[in-house]
């Protein structure tokens, strides 16, 4: 094989064009790590092996739905078709009722940029948007009509809405506040506040004349947890039993929002998530309804595990991402928000290092990786030797097709736990010779300390391919890998 360390000036743009809320609470003490298997057959043994004869239906889009923080500054245009090139179908962003009952509709973040300002800008960046209703509770500073509850303040909710409709059409969900349960606010106190929404939300779609699936969709705000998944579960619980005992026929949760912060060290914990809330709907009476996942990381806040320095989570947030993603779509999550575009507190969480020039971080770079699967469509099998019964260690996700050729996404999640550079092979079986007719083209990029890490590498702002070599045809080929504990690989075969 050929190996070139090569910068590819054009390369971000073609792929382009081809294409808050801050927990600051303690974190929990990171726990003993599982034993992860062994590495067997050597160096260089097939770890990860591809079958192409193998499909298995539509690939899940990593990509396809953001956040926008308010602590964020506005984007540049350069960011702008970046966002575009991701092809999203919801944006989430946020509105703050007790703000705009003080300043006005278009009152300003906290990074001092215009609500409706952001409200354009993303709204040319997805095809809807999301909107987390928040800032439901009156107070003296912060007063709302009704004091926050009753007629006057449903009729507050549903002109507010009315408004940012009619400005903004693409606003299509709308989430009654956010992490109640965070927030100490009981289930049943919760409850009172979310038929407010309902009853305004419903009257809100009657006066604009939608219906159908062509109404605002209302969900509870995200709830979440710090602790464990169950924790979660069990509030969900209790607002499902008030909801299921709630007798007015105007009574509506037309999705489900939660937010997924926990379980580092066993993120196939999430390839249960939707199981567990559709059990949970189930058991009270409830039909099925889309489960969204509205934002999620390796941690919560600005938490650092104690053995890691900066540079170390600023790495291994690509990877956690991916890893938690990956099984949250397994399980059926209809749709996982990436958190976020860019965060103007912290920077590991940021998509984008510079919202000018659109440099990514390393977590933008696995979002550029996952549209690579994304473009090929059908996704074919791909099976590890080397991953833990919690998720933890290599993991792939493989696609082919669209004229595209072949695409395969790796990375190495050990969160912690120490772990060697490993070398491996990706077998890649059963390629189609119909779609190469010449010769296999090949393509490696890397994101790990060393490579398209902006963080660690400030000079490092386009994609660097790691590796591009010509192949004859054949109907297998082996791709060697060397991975760090915490990393991400993009195999692309083109003809």
């Amino acid at each position: 094989m050929i190996t070139l360390k090569r910068n590819i000036p054009g390369l971000l743009l073609v792929l382009v064009l081809a294409m808050g809320c801050v927990k600051n609470a303690p974190q929990p003490v990171v726990p003993v790590m599982p034993e992860l298997p062994p590495v067997t057959g050597g160096n260089g043994s097939a770890m990860v092996t591809v079958d192409c004869a193998v499909a298995q239906g539509d690939v899940m889009r990593f990509e396809q739905s953001n956040v926008h923080s308010t602590t964020s500054d506005l984007p540049g245009e350069k960011a702008r078709l970046w966002l575009q090139g991701l092809n999203h179908k919801t944006i989430r962003t946020w509105l703050a009722l007790s703000t705009i009952n003080s300043k006005g509709y278009n009152y300003k973040y906290s990074s001092d940029v215009p609500a409706e300002t952001s409200l354009a800008y993303y709204s040319t960046c997805a095809d809807s948007l999301l909107i987390a209703l928040t800032a439901y509770k009156s107070s003296p500073t912060t007063p709302l009509p009704g004091d926050g509850k009753g007629v006057l303040f449903q009729n507050f909710i549903k002109q507010t809405i009315i408004y940012y409709k009619t400005k903004f059409p693409k606003i299509k969900y709308i989430q009654a506040g956010n992490e109640p349960d965070y927030a100490g606010e009981s289930a049943a106190s919760y409850y009172e506040v979310y038929k407010d929404y309902y009853k305004a939300i419903n009257a809100a779609n009657a006066e604009l004349g939608l219906a159908g699936n062509n109404r605002l969709m209302l969900s509870n705000g995200a709830f979440t947890s710090t602790t464990n998944f169950s924790a979660l579960v069990d509030y969900t619980n209790q607002f499902l039993t008030l909801y299921a005992a709630d007798t007015d026929p105007g009574r509506r949760l037309d999705f489900f929002s939660m937010n997924c912060y926990t379980e580092q060290t066993n993120p196939k914990l999430f390839e249960t998530a939707k199981p567990q809330i559709t059990a949970a709907l189930a058991a009270k009476g409830i039909t099925p309804r889309p489960v969204f996942v509205t934002e999620y990381g390796l941690s919560g806040g600005d938490f650092l595990p104690a053995a890691w320095v900066r540079a170390q989570i600023m790495t291994a947030w690509a990877p956690a991402q991916l890893a938690k993603a990956f099984y949250l779509y397994e399980g059926g999550v209809d749709r996982v928000f990436n958190w976020a575009i860019s965060h103007g507190e912290i920077l590991h969480k940021s998509e984008l290092a510079d919202l000018n020039n659109a440099y990514p971080n390393p977590y933008g770079y696995a979002l550029m990786f996952g549209k690579q699967i994304s473009d090929r469509g059908t996704r074919v099998k791909a099976t590890s030797a080397k991953l833990s019964a919690q998720g933890l260690g290599i993991n792939a996700l493989a696609a082919m097709g669209n004229g595209k050729g072949i695409a395969v996404l790796v990375w190495n999640f050990n969160y912690t736990n120490f772990t060697p550079d490993q070398e491996i092979s990706v077998k890649i079986n059963n390629i189609p010779q119909a779609t190469f007719t010449g010769k296999i083209n090949a393509k490696v990029y890397m994101i790990d300390s060393k490579n398209n890490n902006i963080y660690s590498n400030p000079s490092q702002n386009s994609l660097t391919a790691s590796v591009e070599q010509a192949y004859d045809y054949a109907a297998s080929l082996s791709i060697p890998l060397k991975l760090e504990g915490n990393s991400v690989a993009l195999i692309v075969l083109n003809p």
